[in-house]
């Protein structure tokens, strides 16, 4: 809470020299999202389709979808506890108890 005040304070002394914003959102800047997101769905795509065509022949349908469900389960895993170290430090930060 102690650097979100500090922020503040900072910000209202110096924002009258801060430069600002005037450019709007466009129709371009939410086109390039969406394009941004086709790319990234292409990219699965393609690897999800590297894949089966690597395992095509050694696993089965249902053994292929142990292995995504497996890796799913893996990364929900690794994502809680990479929260909870972040969370941890937030408190730590936010109630001074380092």
């Amino acid at each position: 809470m102690d650097a979100i005040k500090a922020w503040q304070e900072w910000h209202q002394t110096f924002s009258s020299t801060a430069p600002e914003i005037t450019t709007p959102v466009t129709v371009t800047d939410l086109l390039t999202e969406s394009k941004t997101k086709e790319i990234y769905f292409e990219k699965a795509k393609e690897h999800f389709a590297d894949t089966l065509a690597e395992f095509q022949y050694e696993l089965t349908g249902k053994e292929l979808y142990k292995a995504f469900y497996a890796a799913v389960v893996e990364n929900v895993e690794a994502t809680e506890k990479e929260y909870k170290k972040t969370k941890e430090l937030l408190d730590m930060l936010r109630y001074n108890n380092g």
